[in-house]
């Protein structure tokens, strides 16, 4: 991945807090829910649902997911953020998952001082997202810009 690019990606992603996330259901049909994030230098996103929610229980049978994560913008030459494909899964109880929930923490500290929030977090899922598939779009640099990359054999992002 470019250098330069994959570095402004990094940054995109820690002013963004919001990512669109689109499961597929039992029926085949599509659904989307918009969760909050965070990224790490992996370029993995992770979010926390209730098990009981409707995208929870469609990755629970089916891993395949898109993602959008975009900056507000008030003309089309302002807009830009990624489009992903890829794949799901809950991060299971351990050393990885309190990583991943410290850093949630980090980004979101109000959580800390929130007694009932803190409680659900508590006992919600942490869910990874591993992209397959990444799609950088940004109008600011000419309509239409775009730069994608593929998972590699090692499972690593290439142009």
């Amino acid at each position: 991945m470019n250098a330069e690019i994959r570095r402004e990606i990094a940054e995109f992603l820690t002013h963004q807090r919001t990512a669109s996330l689109a499961t597929v259901a039992a029926d085949g049909s599509p659904h989307v829910a918009d969760v909050w994030f965070v990224s790490d230098a992996r370029m993995q996103l992770y979010f926390v649902s209730s098990p009981q929610a409707a995208h929870s229980q469609h990755l629970a049978r089916d891993s395949r997911v898109a993602l959008t994560v975009h900056a507000p913008g008030d003309d089309p030459g302002s807009i830009h953020g990624l489009q992903i494909h890829g794949t799901c899964a809950v991060i299971p109880a351990g050393m990885e998952r309190a990583e991943i929930q410290a850093l949630y923490m980090q980004r979101y500290p109000f959580l800390a001082t929130a007694a009932v929030l803190l409680a659900r977090l508590r006992t919600e899922e942490f869910y990874q997202v591993t992209p397959a598939w990444m799609r950088w779009i940004d109008n600011r640099r000419g309509f239409g810009f775009k730069v994608e990359w593929q998972a590699g054999r090692s499972g690593a992002l290439i142009i």
